[in-house]
């Protein structure tokens, strides 16, 4: 593993242990209540960081693989939000099937949540097929 590759293979590690930690912290007092949990942005912030902690030495060798690996997710990450829409709209409608009261801020909490860890979490699949 080169150098670059490992600089930031720690730094993730470390930012990612500290914000899920943090994450959790914040989030414990909420989910207790059973509240909406605000702070889940920061724990999916901190899961991202792990993955790409896992993800440094394969994307940071600017190479042909890494390229493929970015697009591929990429393609699949579109589709991942689309469908997250697709299911937060159902949930939260005014119909039989919204069983969810949501203000507009949650839906783009929980949107950021999917998008932050989604992104890294496919180009991990697509690390170990490729």
């Amino acid at each position: 593993m080169g150098g670059k590759a490992k600089e930031n293979r720690y730094m993730y590690l470390s930012l990612g242990v500290l914000l899920t930690i943090i994450g959790i912290y914040c989030s414990y007092g909420d989910l207790a209540r059973g509240e909406f949990v605000d702070s889940v942005m920061i724990l999916a912030l901190g899961v991202s960081q792990l993955f790409f902690a896992y993800l440094s030495p394969h994307i940071f060798p600017r190479d042909e693989r890494a390229k493929a690996i970015i697009g591929k997710a990429m393609t699949a990450n579109y589709f991942i939000l689309f469908v997250a829409l697709l299911i937060l709209f159902i949930l939260t409608g005014q119909g039989s099937l919204g069983i969810w009261q949501l203000s507009a801020s949650q839906v783009l909490i929980v949107l950021f949540s999917i998008m932050v860890i989604a992104i890294p979490a496919t180009m991990v699949v697509y690390s170990r097929m490729i």
